[in-house]
């Protein structure tokens, strides 16, 4: 019989804040729970450990609107979204094909998902299989247990609501840290790189994506709606969001293009011929639309955004400055107008940020 997924990792967890190892309790009574050195404890509901303690902070905030988010199944499922996250993700990595993303990952002891949402990203690596010996998804959010609905049925996979921040693993227990477009979502970016290095066993790697900082008018458009939208609950929002999607939508059915001459500076605009919706997209605000998707995935991509209340950009320098100083050696680095992806290997002979 194949171990059950606290067995897999009971041995991995630790208390996030003083670091103590955590013993299992409760089996008799049915109401399971993790202790900790002095009798902290921590819920284990619906098979899942649980780290994470409500609270009204931006983090918070940031958890609720991922949670809402990735239970709207209906909105990024899809075959075409499916089809297009994959080319992108294929794209960025630097992997040719599913099966071989598949199978370099299945050849590592134990892989995590840092921020798994509901598990999107690695089902469509995974697609349907996992032969590994551990993959352990982990989200701050009730996204962790859409995660188990979609990917609990394969062999060898576990799940943890738990921050980024304060991760409740031990030093040096994972092969393979993936972070797809979550680091930027917590307080401080680079913090949480420093938090995944620490669990990255020296020699393992660190798979990460983050945004990049844009021109100032996409800064300062981003930072207005953000600031208005994440004030409002999820459900809230999202109807309040609906009229740029249309924007977006309005732009692309244009058909229009525009040639800029030349740079302009000021606005850090690159000369070029721009499709209308995409030169507005990249350089005014973000107001995302594909034609090959719906208008509920359109805006799921919209919402993804501008509703977090954290959604940190940076530039390609910090990114490759705070690897140097967590000790991280970059193998690949992918950059896109969107963002950074980015490979990289902890040093043998580094202590990380531990």
């Amino acid at each position: 019989m194949p171990p059950r997924p606290l067995e897999l990792i009971e041995g991995l967890l630790v208390d996030p804040d003083s670091g103590s190892p955590l013993e299992l309790a409760g089996e008799e009574s049915g109401q399971l729970r993790l202790v900790a050195d002095g009798g902290r404890s921590f819920p284990v509901v619906d098979g899942i450990p649980r780290f994470v303690a409500e609270s009204a902070t931006a983090q918070a905030q940031t958890g609720m609107s991922f949670g809402y988010k990735w239970g709207r199944t209906d909105t990024y499922l899809s075959p075409a979204m499916q089809r297009m996250g994959r080319t992108w993700l294929l794209e960025r990595y630097g992997f040719p094909t599913i099966e071989s993303m598949r199978g370099y990952l299945e050849g590592h002891d134990a892989v995590l998902d840092l921020g798994c949402g509901g598990g999107y990203t690695s089902s469509l690596w995974m697609d349907g299989q996992w032969s590994g010996r551990l993959w352990l998804g982990l989200d701050l959010s009730t996204a962790i247990d859409v995660a188990r609905n979609r990917l609990g049925h394969l062999s060898g996979t576990a799940f943890v609501q738990g921050d980024i921040l304060r991760l409740p693993f031990r030093s040096g227990a994972f092969d393979v840290v993936i972070a797809e477009g979550v680091l930027h979502h917590t307080p401080s970016t680079r913090q949480a790189l420093e938090s995944a290095a620490r669990v990255l066993a020296p020699g393992g790697e660190l798979m990460f994506y983050v945004y990049r900082r844009k021109g100032p008018i996409r800064e300062f458009a981003d930072d207005y709606v953000r600031d208005r939208l994440s004030r409002l609950p999820p459900d809230e929002a999202w109807e309040a969001l609906r009229p740029l999607t249309r924007l977006g939508q309005a732009l692309a059915e244009t058909g229009a293009s525009v040639t800029i001459a030349e740079d302009v500076p000021l606005l850090e605009v690159p000369a070029g011929t721009y499709d209308v919706q995409r030169l507005f997209y990249w350089h005014v605000a973000k107001a995302f639309w594909n034609p090959e998707m719906s208008f509920e995935e359109n805006h799921h991509i919209n919402f993804d955004w501008y509703h977090p209340a954290y959604a940190h950009r940076q530039s390609e320098d910090e990114v490759r400055a705070w690897c140097v100083a967590v000790g991280l050696r970059i193998t690949h680095f992918n950059a896109q107008e969107s963002g950074f992806t980015v490979r990289a290997v902890l040093d043998k002979a580094s202590n990380g940020s531990r």
